[in-house]
């Protein structure tokens, strides 16, 4: 009985890893379909089950290796895999080779910050934090970039900014930069409630101007990471 009651509890958070693979599949039709904005909304999706099932799995106690390994096979395909072609498809295509060099640096430098989180020495390894920009931020970049644009100009309007973006987010991913974890804990810090406190603002305004929010969130994120790793740096040299 008890051993049926556990099988239950891990299904359920590697349903939503499911969930978030079979929207990055349907996001890499989509691209084939030239529906790029359909494609970027749905690797949203994906970022938003991706986050509910690790957090299911540690509020039901249900963490397992099945659903580690799982969860990173879907990150690749979902946030690695599909951002990539999604990048390439909708505008990097116009800078030829060094567009499809990119986006394959892209999938190769998500492959590459998925498997040293994997190899991480725990017992070394800041709690807190993650080291380098999470992948599905960096898909979250790309995505959000691909709405805004042709929400407003129907194409990339500018291809050459596009693939700064896109080997920016790829040496982020690559880099030592610690990004803040965002998680339940008895005592929340100042960075934690400054990102919860924004997290519900942005759900206010996602009512009307949902693009911006989704592209702002990414954006603050990572930049905040930057400056983050900047300040602790000068701090330690004082």
């Amino acid at each position: 009985m008890e051993t049926r009651k556990r099988n239950f509890k891990i299904l359920i958070p590697n349903l939503f890893t499911a969930f978030s693979l079979i929207s990055g599949l349907f996001a890499l039709q989509f691209t084939f379909e030239r529906e790029f904005v359909i494609a970027s909304w749905l690797i949203a999706l994906s970022m938003l089950c991706d986050g509910l099932d690790g957090k299911l799995a540690r509020y039901l106690n249900a963490s397992s290796r099945f659903g580690a390994l799982f969860d990173t096979l879907s990150d690749f395909v979902a946030f690695g895999v599909v951002p990539g072609f999604l990048a390439y498809k909708a505008g990097l295509y116009k800078i030829q080779y060094w567009g499809a060099i990119i986006a394959i640096f892209y999938v190769f430098s998500g492959g590459y910050r998925l498997i040293r989180f994997i190899l991480k020495d725990n017992k070394k390894e800041l709690k807190k934090s993650f080291i380098g920009l999470p992948i599905p931020a960096a898909a979250g970049l790309i995505a959000s970039f691909i709405i805004f644009n042709f929400y407003y100009f129907k194409d990339i309007l500018s291809p050459e900014l596009f693939i700064i973006i896109v080997f920016f987010s790829s040496i982020l991913m690559v880099s030592k930069i610690e990004y803040l974890k965002i998680e339940k804990r008895t005592k929340l810090s100042k960075e934690s409630k400054f990102f919860i406190l924004l997290a519900l603002l942005s759900i206010i305004a996602a009512l009307k101007y949902s693009f911006l929010v989704f592209g702002g969130w990414i954006l603050i994120y990572t930049l905040y990471g930057i400056l983050r790793q900047i300040i602790f740096s000068i701090s330690k040299k004082k």
